[in-house]
């Protein structure tokens, strides 16, 4: 039997992987970690897929509690994957890309676990 606070770790997560994305789609946050200008096609496909991320996420919270609670729920867990988002990029943007690869592993695994 999975803890209830599973599914929203998992949310976590994916409000993480999207707030990240958008990050990567804006040229100094992009340039920090890669040493290089994004292309137009990358902006546009960093920016394409945060905006899934976001909708999914709020799907799943909204699922999983309801549309009273859940998107109450979603504001506190973006604010939060935000938070996270921003001293990522503060303290190591070189790690970013590692993050986002370990969140999103965590995150389906979470999510699939958990049934959402």
């Amino acid at each position: 039997m999975m803890p209830e606070f599973m599914p929203i770790v998992g949310i976590l997560g994916l409000s993480y992987l999207s707030l990240a994305l958008f990050a990567l789609a804006k040229f100094g946050h992009f340039k920090d970690v890669f040493n290089r200008p994004p292309a137009q096609w990358q902006r546009y496909l960093l920016t394409l897929f945060a905006w899934l991320l976001l909708a999914f996420s709020l799907s799943a919270c909204v699922s999983d509690q309801g549309w009273a609670y859940g998107s109450i729920l979603f504001m506190g867990i973006i604010s939060l994957a935000a938070m996270l988002v921003i001293l990522t990029l503060s303290f190591s943007p070189r790690h970013l890309p590692i993050w986002i690869v370990t969140s999103s592993v965590l995150t389906s695994t979470l999510l699939f676990a958990s049934g959402i």
